[in-house]
């Protein structure tokens, strides 16, 4: 899928890198730990470093890598599209190149933490490929691989080791933190509370991180992301996945205060959508106040009410109160020209429920981009607007959705109704959409997107609603469960995890496991299974021109779950199950 290769590709990795340093001066500033010579050697990275002795990656690999990433820097745009698009395609190499094991390095960079001698620009760099396989990690993990499970079970273990005996501390326990956040990791409370201790003990205050020194450090960020606010709030918000919630709103306050740069004001904004509540309130709070001030940007105040919907109803009434009051002090709005949608694409679920949506654009008479979202269970996960894209790039992702899971086109009205969806999902789990979200609207231009509470039998039944009789009647019924085994992409379904595998461990035989399957564990999911089909349904309807798109049958067949009609008799669920033990029997 796009997302997992987007992670290694070497612009991202660059991107990491440079986000390190930075981010390592204020995480020092926080406990006062770097002298003027280390703050100026963390404003940028150095090019030739030398590998300390010891336990760091082999000099020749590091030289490999410096001499493609010299090649990379003399490439024109369009050859640089091109290599962008090999290491995307071609996982393995980027892989290879980019990032080691990451129990192992994790361990190597904890080793490098506890010498007096550590140089900062090595560990950046291996926070940066760490990131990369971590992401990795998780995303094999979990697809039900147990060896991924293991290793990650390893590494909580390795990190609670390192902060119960102080050799991760101070800024290098914050980048950890920070590291684990950015990779899509869920960060456990207690490496928040170890992160609020040290700063404690080490100050009870902020006054050592200077609102001069915050922007100014955050504007170099800002330059690396094309002053991109979007992109900054992403900084922002693995930063401060890594700091107790006081400290994040008295940083945060202090941006919002120092004003002056349009690109922080913009990021700052999206933490509204902030998964604390507390957080989400004191930064409206702080917003309010700092537009009686200063003029305030019509897009802050834009993005906010678009933002509105997305959360509960005891989350709108402090965003209101800064609307309000940032209404007093409004300039006027800017017009911005849309970029020309080429054509919108849906996925369908895979085995996780993970589906994708993506929108080609033409930005310029030679220049193109991609929007796209990445949705899950719990609703949107995340949100990208590629820019800046030659056309063989872009065509060449487009190739590369299509050819990783069933994608068929759709519209703007399709791809709205699958973030309504998404959304209402996002307030099921909880858990806010991404800031980045807005930017995909803005640029899509879409109007109010509104969370869609439809449940799986109304999909279906608004599906079938126009279907004739005999497109719905029993005998119809019958041939969409005989077609089931048919439908590629629903043989990829199964499942996985540590549930499953304790129920099967003691079961010798794979029918009898299957069979286990299917009486004491799917019918739990009958829900989910039915929504797989449901939404699945939904994107394949999207595309009328395909000659043969199976929504119908899966809109049956989800009915039939739906409505309890037993497993054993449904081919879809005995293929779930079937496949879900083979993967278990293959599993090292």
């Amino acid at each position: 899928m796009l997302w997992a290769t987007v992670k290694g590709a070497s612009p991202f990795r660059a991107n990491l890198l440079t986000s390190m340093h930075a981010l390592r001066r204020v995480y020092a500033a926080l406990w006062r730990e770097a002298n003027d010579n280390e703050l100026e050697s963390m404003k940028k990275p150095k090019r030739n470093r030398k590998p300390p002795s010891g336990k760091m990656r082999a000099k020749k690999r590091k030289q490999a890598v410096n001499a493609v990433r010299n090649i990379v820097e003399n490439m024109d745009e369009g050859t640089l599209g091109q290599l962008r698009q090999i290491l995307q395609t071609e996982t393995d190499f980027a892989g290879d190149m980019f990032d080691d094991d990451p129990l192992d390095l994790l361990t190597e960079y904890i080793d490098l933490c506890a010498r007096d001698d550590g140089d900062e620009d090595d560990k950046n760099e291996m926070l940066a490929d760490l990131v990369i396989g971590l992401s990795r990690l998780d995303i094999n993990a979990n697809g039900g691989d147990r060896e991924a499970r293991r290793k990650i079970e390893a590494i909580h273990d390795l990190l609670d080791e390192s902060i119960d005996s102080r050799t991760l501390r101070g800024a290098d326990l914050m980048l950890t933190v920070r590291t684990l956040a950015e990779a899509g990791w869920t960060i456990p409370e207690r490496y928040k509370q170890a992160v609020a201790a040290d700063v404690r003990a080490a100050t009870t205050d902020t006054s050592g991180l200077h609102e001069s020194d915050l922007v100014s450090t955050l504007m170099v960020l800002a330059d690396e992301v094309d002053q991109n606010p979007f992109e900054l709030h992403d900084r922002l918000s693995s930063l401060v996945a890594a700091l107790p919630p006081e400290t994040s709103v008295s940083m945060l306050s202090a941006l919002i205060d120092a004003g002056g740069a349009p690109v922080i004001e913009q990021a700052v904004v999206g933490f509204a959508l902030s998964p604390d509540a507390g957080v989400a309130r004191a930064m409206c709070e702080a917003l309010a106040a700092s537009a009686a001030r200063t003029p305030v940007a019509s897009l802050r105040i834009e993005r906010l009410v678009r933002m509105r919907p997305w959360l509960p109803a005891a989350r709108q009434a402090p965003l209101d109160a800064a609307v309000r009051a940032m209404r007093l002090n409004a300039l006027p709005p800017a017009k911005v020209a849309l970029p020309t949608v080429i054509k919108c694409y849906v996925s369908v679920c895979d085995a996780s429920g993970t589906r994708n949506l993506f929108v080609t654009q033409k930005t310029g008479a030679r220049m193109y981009q991609m929007a796209t979202v990445l949705m899950k269970v719990a609703g949107v996960a995340d949100a990208l607007v590629l820019r800046d894209l030659p056309k063989s790039a872009m065509d060449e992702m487009v190739r590369e959705m299509k050819s990783a899971t069933t994608v068929v086109e759709t519209d703007l009205v399709g791809v709205a109704r699958m973030l309504g969806l998404a959304i209402a999902d996002n307030f099921a789990s909880e858990d806010p959409p991404p800031f980045k979200l807005v930017e995909v609207a803005e640029s899509l231009g879409l109007g109010p997107i509104l969370p869609d509470y439809s449940s799986t039998v109304d999909i279906i039944a608004g599906l079938l609603s126009d279907l004739p009789a005999d497109e719905t009647n029993p005998a119809a019924v019958l041939r969409a469960h005989a077609d089931m085994p048919h439908i590629e992409f629903a043989g990829q379904w199964f499942e996985a995890g540590e549930a499953l595998e304790d129920l099967l461990y003691p079961i010798k035989g794979s029918e009898r496991r299957v069979a286990k399957l299917l009486r004491d564990y799917l019918p739990d999911r009958r829900s989910f299974w039915a929504r797989q089909c449901a939404i699945s349904a939904l994107a394949l309807r999207s595309d009328q021109g395909k000659p043969y798109a199976p929504w119908k049958q899966l809109a049956l067949v989800g009915r039939d779950i739906a409505f309890d009609a037993p497993l054993d008799q449904i081919p879809l669920m005995r293929q779930i199950a079937e496949v879900s033990v083979q993967v278990f029997e293959e599993q090292p």
